[in-house]
């Protein structure tokens, strides 16, 4: 459980990210990208000297496949989206992009604020490696969320905070 969406974002980049990402890798993100999906990546590839990939839309509000496919020839570490954008509504397809993200050895971040509370959402079926969600889109309390993820990535996670129930 995490306060929201923005923390799960930032506790896979600062434990996952620091861990996994270096030098001269990739990280892809999309021009649609809610800020808690954007800055993290820029911190960590600023931080690790990594290039961050932005993928672009297209003149309808869609992300552009054919650009994404162009990121993913460089062969990125991470790839992460929004399922549905928080500005244009666009629901992108994506149990399509976690298998191209995979096919290009990446693993998978699926923002999953928007379309929580109004898609029903099937982690395994999208097979992401990561998805994070806040409760407050849900009617929850403020401050609440989660991260749902691989339990082979979860273990290879350094601790984020330390201290109690880290």
């Amino acid at each position: 459980f995490t306060r929201g969406t923005t923390e799960a974002i930032n506790l896979v980049a600062g434990s996952y990210g620091r861990a996994y990402v270096r030098r001269g890798d990739t990280v892809v993100v999309t021009a649609m990208d809610h800020h808690s999906n954007l800055v993290p990546w820029q911190l960590l590839c600023q931080e690790q000297g990594a290039t961050l990939r932005m993928v672009e839309i297209t003149g309808e509000g869609r992300l552009d496949l054919a650009d994404l496919g162009a990121a993913l020839e460089r062969g990125p570490k991470i790839v992460a989206f929004p399922y549905v954008s928080n500005a244009l509504g666009t629901v992108n397809p994506a149990a399509e992009i976690c298998r191209l993200a995979h096919a290009a050895g990446a693993v998978a971040v699926v923002d999953g604020a928007q379309s929580s509370p109004h898609l029903k959402v099937d982690v395994q079926a999208l097979e992401c490696d990561f998805y994070a969600l806040s409760g407050h889109k849900m009617l929850g309390p403020m401050g609440s969320g989660a991260l749902v993820a691989k339990p082979a990535l979860l273990d290879a996670m350094p601790p984020y905070h330390g201290g109690g129930e880290m």
